[in-house]
């Protein structure tokens, strides 16, 4: 990190300057001045300085005082701090922070000099030693930030420091660096320092040097860069990576490499970085290799190879991205290398992408074109898209401002949204060995092409003054192929095989659904001096979806009976479509929690105890109305029950209405009350008793993730409602539960063996998670089987 001249010391010197003139001129005027312009004999630009809250002037011990926002410049450098102390007795100065009213270090000194920027904690020097004295000072220069924990300036400039911080993020707490425990900064030259290693996001990583020397010159040399030797391998003796280094100017340099073997193999690559500030950045690398066996098969193969990483700046324009990572290898093999050190011998896919996107400012719209490229090493398959176009387009309201009635019809029509999304592909899987006899046309050959998109449309009516609302929506979407597939019979050999042949065609989705939810409170008051409430809390949910089949399926007789077979035309193609029916469901569920409410003096919000009954009691199913056979799905079952704040209870259970045969306890069709006179049997049934370790915060934030999913019914969610307990929050720095699991499980298939009705099983669990710094988190599960007697997992 190069220092300019024009650094700190020269600040600090302009400073005393100012205040020496300022004071001389303090003796012969009563009031003060916050500007002070100096003759050319003394300066050569006018000199401005001045404090926020007060200025004082010790003559006695010859001390000059800059309070609140203190600040100096003569425009070029400026210096601004929370205080400003020169002693001219003692020649030296001092510029520190001010504590706010809550005690936090505010204004720190600041110097800056043209690009140039430091920050410190404090700063205090003397002008007779020459020596300074520096406290968590930050430099930026370019792009690179220098972190210096103490440090102390010596005559000969250079800055002794300890506890330094060496990294390209310009946060205040970096992402990344390298700490360095002590170090040597000598301007303009050199970083000379002891142990370092990396840190990621403030933890410290194995990774590191007994030592390093951070080259701090702007000049860049070219120069020779001596290879390595290989004295034995598969090619002989070897001389690897003779290379010779140009640094074409500043935003772009290159380096030529040469490797040559005593067998003959031999290999040529150019790696070349190039970089524009606020603009782009990236590396390009070509390589050739030859290798040649020798004697006595002397074969010969040849390898190419290329990777392009190219990253665009954000800053260069908002609107527009561009990057590339592109990792091709002709022969498709990372084994097959000159280089003794491959860092990619087990890489067995390589990845190319270069990607292209567009938004537009003010409208809904992104779009995005791509190439990318697989390659498989253990398949022998590459896998090229050239190229796939993407438009989107996120939710928007096109009836939004047109409706100017209100109601319950201005709310449906405003609330009317449509998503629209775009892809379009051409896509090739192939044999790796046509690239290597450069065979494209049989490459064009292996395309596949066709364009998907879909819609969706959604709206949310408030009905019955606002009490139940319904979400309907339609969607649409299609995927139109240009190949399809057909099965044909070859009657001479008698055999059957799949044909793809060039011919375009439309598949459609369409499905429509509408759901209805609101939320039922219910209060039942008690008899008593507590006025003790209950509150039940009903949340029902309504959902009808309906997807009509609109694609024609086809049917051919094949095989060695020539048996009919039913099946999609576009089963093979570049969209592939399965064959589907009707579907006609109705799904239901409804959720409940009993809260109890006491008065109570030792509540000092509202004067009320509240206590939790029944944290969740769950019920869900559906009907299918084009199922001819089981139109009615199991019923399943939740409850959750707290009684104290480390314990749960949790119940869950699958119900079935279906009859079942007494004999071998088999599942049947018909409903069991028809069957076995009663309404059904259950499944399973999973009781779960949980004892939950933490600290008291961490109870509150339990509680906090149970009212936050509630009204959430997608099933991962649902889990962590019943279990809370076993959910990721970084917020809880540990927890710990012991969890011991009862299931019964209907036994549908009764043997002499096994005569039970249902069998049990007994599980102890332990769950745990610790945080060891505020992104890192240890999780381990250990289950029992208590049947077995023997750890699960």
């Amino acid at each position: 990190m190069a220092l300019k001249k024009r650094s700190i010391l020269l600040v600090i010197l302009l400073s005393l300057l100012i205040i020496t003139k300022a004071t001389e001129g303090y003796a012969q005027a009563t009031t003060t001045r916050d500007t002070l312009v100096l003759n050319d004999s003394d300066l050569e630009n006018p000199v401005y300085y001045g404090a926020k809250d007060s200025i004082f002037k010790d003559l006695r011990k010859q001390q000059l005082h800059l309070f609140g926002e203190a600040k100096i410049d003569d425009g070029t450098i400026q210096m601004t701090a929370g205080y400003i102390l020169v002693d001219l007795k003692k020649n030296e100065v001092l510029a520190t922070y001010r504590l706010d009213e809550d005690s936090v270090e505010v204004e720190r000194p600041v110097f800056t000099d043209g690009a140039d920027k430091i920050v410190a904690r404090t700063i205090r020097y003397n002008f007779d030693t020459e020596k300074g004295y520096i406290e968590e000072v930050a430099v930026q220069q370019d792009e690179n930030y220098l972190y210096m924990k103490v440090a102390k300036r010596h005559p000969n400039e250079q800055i002794h420091f300890k506890k330094g911080r060496f990294t390209t993020c310009d946060l205040e707490d970096p992402h990344y660096h390298f700490q360095l425990s002590k170090a040597v900064l000598v301007p303009d030259k050199r970083i000379v320092s002891g142990p370092m290693n990396l840190w990621v996001k403030g933890v410290p990583t194995p990774l590191g040097l007994p030592f390093s020397i951070i080259p701090q010159s702007e000049e860049k040399n070219k120069g020779l860069i001596f290879p390595d030797v290989v004295p034995v391998s598969d090619f002989g003796f070897g001389l690897q990576d003779l290379g010779y280094y140009i640094p074409v100017n500043d935003h772009f340099h290159t380096t030529l490499f040469g490797t040559l073997y005593s067998r003959g193999s031999w290999g040529l690559r150019n790696n070349s970085e190039y970089m524009k500030r606020y603009g782009y950045r990236g590396s390009f690398n070509l390589g050739f290799q030859q290798f040649r066996s020798g004697f006595p098969g002397n074969t010969v193969s040849n390898k190419t190879t290329v990777n392009w990483n190219h990253f665009k700046d954000a800053k260069s324009s908002p609107y527009w991205g561009f990057n590339s990572r592109v990792n091709f290898q002709s022969d498709n093999n990372t084994q097959n290398n000159l280089d003794p050190l491959n860092d990619q011998f087990f890489n067995n896919t390589l990845a190319s992408d270069i990607n292209l996107t567009r938004t537009f400012p003010g409208k809904p719209i992104s779009t995005g074109l791509k190439a990318s490229m697989r390659q498989n090493s253990i398949s022998e398959n590459v896998t090229l898209i050239s190229p796939v176009l993407n438009v989107n387009v996120t939710r928007f309201f096109p009836f939004k401002k047109m409706v100017k009635r209100s109601g319950a019809l201005r709310d449906l029509v405003s609330r009317f949204g449509v998503v629209y999304n775009f892809e379009g592909q051409n896509r090739s899987t192939f044999a790796d060995s046509l690239i290597t006899q450069l065979d494209f046309a049989g490459v064009a050959k292996q395309f596949f092409n066709g364009i998907s998109q879909s819609m969706s449309a959604q709206t949310t009516a408030s009905l019955f003054n606002n009490t139940w609302k319904l979400t309907p929506s339609l969607k649409y979407g299609n995927k139109i192929n240009f190949q399809q597939t057909r099965k044909l019979h070859d009657t001479a050999e008698n055999s059957s095989y799949d044909s793809t042949f060039q011919q375009f065609g439309i598949a459609h989705d369409f499905s429509m659904n509408a759901q209805l939810t609101t939320a039922l409170y219910s209060y039942y008051r008690f008899a008593g001096k507590r006025n003790t409430q209950l509150r039940h809390v009903m949340t029902p949910s309504f959902t009808f979806n309906s997807i009509p089949n609109l694609n024609k399926m086809r049917t051919d007789s094949v095989g060695i009976n020539l048996a009919p077979v039913t099946y999609s035309p576009f089963q093979g193609s570049l969209y592939s479509v399965t064959q589907t029916q009707d579907q006609a469901l109705f799904s239901f569920s409804v959720n409940n929690t009993f809260e109890l409410k006491q008065e109570s003096e030792k509540d000092t919000i509202d004067g009320f105890r509240r206590t939790r009954l029944i944290d969740a009691l769950s019920l869900s199913g559906n009907y299918d109305f084009l199922d001819t056979v089981t139109p009615l799905s199991d019923i399943r079952l939740n409850m959750r029950v707290s009684p104290l704040k480390w314990m749960n209870f949790v119940y869950t259970g699958t119900f079935t209405p279906y009859g079942w045969n007494d004999t071998t306890g088999a599942s049947l069709t018909s409903y069991a009350i028809d069957t076995n006179g009663v309404l059904g049997r259950f499944l399973n049934n999973n009781f779960t008793t949980t004892l939950t370790l933490t600290s008291k915060e961490s109870r509150k934030q339990l509680a906090n993730t149970v009212s936050n999913l509630e009204g959430q019914w997608d099933a991962d969610l649902q889990y962590y409602l019943l279990h809370p307990e076993h959910a990721i929050d970084f917020e809880i720095p540990w927890k710990v539960s012991f969890s011991h699991v009862f299931t019964l499980t209907a036994n549908k298939s009764i043997s002499a063996d096994h005569p039970e009705r249902y069998k049990p099983v007994q599980t102890l669990a332990m769950v745990g998670d610790v945080s060891f710094t505020r992104r890192w988190k240890v999780i381990a599960n250990v289950n029992m089987n208590l049947e077995a007697k023997k750890v699960t997992n």
